[in-house]
């Protein structure tokens, strides 16, 4: 049972060694057991009173003794003791002492304690099996030998210094034993604390790897993980024993030499200057060069130093950084450059319009002419300024492509961007996300709803003045119009307790250049950012405020779905198409409901209108628009409408009258007149005219949409 459970236990662990191997520890424990047999020796020669008597038995065991230990020295230099060799020399420490004993005068003598070594050493060195194995022969030998001399010898025996030895013999190794039993509780906690961090290293997601330094100083891997493989497209054994620059590039090889060497001998380095953390190239199996960050600690493991050294793969975040900010200028640089070309092509529609209203009046045709150049420059101020917004795009915006993220490779990126935003949030703002899966597939890139959560969040923050809470919400939303049978809209919603918007400065949030921090460097852009991407891909955004207590972005984008003819659903038409009007009388004058959120525009178009023959009735909003159309006692034979209004927009206000069945002719007037989202409004029977407006613009346009015709 000793032999099947313990010994063999023993001769297979070198736990109990110190971390040396079982043949160097019974190495070690041979050339003490032959120091102490030396010593015993000379003092059994000068002080032993039965020495003379047997001289020829000691000189002769002691000599057998000696050629034995002699012989284990020679053979433990290639392989340790067996089991049987093991438990041989410990039977033979124990005979030669107990007849060292004997020698000295029997269980009395002071070569006793030698006893006492003989079991602690092996305690120590083997473990608790060896400690009991020991203890159980010192105390037969004890026994025998005192005997032996009692009835041999005929020397008397001392009963309270023999049950004081047998007691010593039986209480000191046990309060070892009980050393003994924690060593190895802590021993076998370490071993395992050991195997469970090689587990995490080898399962976590981070590649790692271990090194230490040869003779040569040279950095070699020890142990690498599965990540490392991942990453390098590796396997273990081509990893393990190489040096460490065989991860990256020829040309950085002796940065990552350095760096580990110095990062090796950071404890002992006197400047403390050495480097926690480099960036070196690296190259995968197949080729591609990857950009990497590493970072070492030095660490004690097994009675060594080794160092573990963690690689980031930082190559497609900072390819995704580049496209970010790529896509942020030029979303910048397009909103920028479309809101100084409505404002002047609304510059532009006053001066010509009252332009042409002058020259319809005056008489003198000097003036006329004069006039009439007037009129040409601004024209040739609107072809200047349209060419200006084509350079603002660039070919992929010429022609979009409308673009999708899967549902299963949305959640995710949205946790990393909440994760990403709330580190750059000053200390005194929370940020809570709430995502409630599962999320549909969803017709936006995950850049851009990069972009408008970083605006909103962004806008948040500078509407918090002290301590304060930014909430993002993102969840299917079924309910929404944009939503299809089986496929629900994306809702995101981010919602501040700042300072909040004022009534009067709500339907201003998303025009451009417009900002209430213009005082603190806020561009006016943002917003106008957030709104321009969600109209791009035909979504609904919604602004909500209680000034001083909170203020609420709802944003609605369409779902992506596929159709039997490949295409997506959000690209097709949101409203069934109106059966097409009848033709209209296009000499007779038409009661025309004009739509427009800037006053001096409402003017000259209401004075164009009167001059060309036509009545109207103004409009400064899309929702005023909608209740003078629904009010039963109006009657309108044309609307004409901006395109870029604050809350409904024209767009909106074409979707809402064709909604409810309206088939009025509708001429949309825009300064917009490359926005994609512009393209879908042939599907409504919509007529565009661009800005700036002319009077011959105007008729014409007019003349087309009431008889059912196109016009641009």
């Amino acid at each position: 049972m000793l032999n099947r459970h313990s010994i063999k236990q023993w001769l297979k662990n070198h736990t109990h060694t110190g971390g040396k191997s079982l043949a160097e520890a019974q190495l070690q424990q041979t050339r003490a057991r032959i120091l102490l047999t030396c010593a015993s020796l000379i003092y059994v020669a000068l002080q032993g009173e039965y020495f003379d008597y047997y001289m020829a038995e000691a000189l002769s065991f002691t000599a057998i003794y000696f050629a034995a230990n002699i012989s284990a020295l020679l053979r433990l230099r290639r392989l340790p003791l067996s089991t049987a060799g093991a438990l041989f020399y410990l039977l033979l420490d124990v005979v030669i002492v107990t007849f060292g004993m004997l020698i000295d005068g029997g269980h009395s003598s002071g070569v006793y304690f030698m006893l006492l070594p003989i079991i602690i050493g092996n305690g120590l060195r083997f473990g608790n099996a060896m400690l009991i194995f020991a203890q159980v022969a010192c105390l037969i030998g004890l026994l025998m030998m005192t005997a032996y001399a009692h009835y041999s010898l005929l020397l008397p025996i001392d009963t309270t210094l023999l049950a004081w030895q047998i007691f010593t013999l039986i209480a000191v190794p046990f309060y070892v034993y009980l050393i003994g039993v924690k060593l190895e509780k802590a021993v076998k906690e370490k071993n395992l604390a050991e195997a469970s961090s090689f587990q995490l290293l080898d399962k976590g997601p981070l590649p790692v790897f271990t090194y230490y330094l040869d003779q040569q100083q040279t950095p070699r891997i020890l142990y690498s993980n599965s990540a490392i493989n991942h990453v390098f497209q590796y396997k273990n054994e081509f990893l393990i024993g190489k040096p460490v620059d065989a991860l990256t590039l020829e040309e950085d090889s002796h940065e990552m030499l350095d760096f580990c060497r110095m990062a090796f001998h950071e404890e002992s380095d006197p400047s403390g200057h050495a480097p926690h953390s480099t960036y070196i190239r690296g190259k995968s199996s197949k080729g591609d060069i990857i950009k990497l960050m590493i970072s070492t600690i030095r660490m004690r493991w097994r009675n060594r130093w080794i160092c573990v050294c963690f690689v980031l793969d930082i190559t497609q975040r900072e390819t995704l950084q580049e496209q970010l900010e790529a896509m942020h200028r030029q979303g910048y640089m397009s909103t920028l450059v479309a809101g100084i070309v409505h404002d002047f092509r609304n510059v532009l529609t006053n001066m010509i319009g009252y332009a042409e209203v002058l020259q319809m009046s005056s008489s003198d045709e000097v003036a006329r002419s004069q006039i009439n150049e007037i009129i040409a420059a601004g024209e040739r101020g609107s072809d200047l300024i349209t060419h200006l917004l084509k350079l603002s795009k660039n070919r992929e915006a010429d022609n979009h492509v409308p673009s999708f993220t899967e549902a299963d490779k949305l959640v995710q990126p949205l946790e990393n961007i909440i994760g990403l935003t709330r580190l750059q949030l000053p200390q005194n703002i929370k940020l809570n996300c709430k995502i409630s899966e599962p999320l549909d597939d969803v017709a936006i890139s995950i850049i851009e709803i990069e972009q408008i959560l970083l605006n909103l969040v962004n806008n948040s923050t500078q509407a918090i003045k002290g301590a304060g809470t930014i909430k993002v919400e993102i969840c299917m939303d079924p309910e929404h119009r944009l939503a299809r049978p089986g496929h629900a809209a994306l809702c995101i919603r981010v919602i501040d307790n700042g300072i909040g918007i004022s009534n009067e400065d709500l339907h201003l949030v998303f025009k451009a250049f417009w900002t209430s921090r213009d005082k603190q460097g806020g561009s006016g852009l943002g917003l106008t950012m957030v709104q321009r991407i969600v109209k791009l891909h035909h979504g609904d955004i919604n602004v909500e405020s209680v000034p001083g207590e909170r203020t609420c972005f709802t944003i609605h984008l369409p779902p992506c779905i596929d159709s039997d003819n490949g295409e997506r659903a959000s690209d097709k038409t949101e409203m069934p198409l109106p059966a097409k009007q009848g033709a209209y009388d296009l000499t007779s004058p038409h009661h025309i409901l004009l739509v427009d959120d800037a006053p001096d525009i409402l003017k000259i178009h209401q004075a164009m209108l009167a001059r060309i023959g036509h009545s109207s009735v103004t409009a400064e909003s899309g929702q005023q628009a909608l209740e003078l159309f629904l009010n039963r006692e109006n009657h309108f034979d044309l609307i004409m409408t901006d395109y870029r209004m604050p809350g409904m927009n024209g767009l909106e206000l074409v979707m809402e009258l064709r909604k409810i069945g309206a088939g009025i002719p509708i001429l949309m007037v825009t300064a917009f007149g490359e926005d994609e989202q512009l393209q879908q409004i042939g599907q409504y029977q919509v007529t565009l005219l661009n800005k700036p407006v002319s009077m011959d613009k105007l008729r014409e346009a007019i003349a087309r949409c009431t008889a059912g015709q196109a016009a641009t």
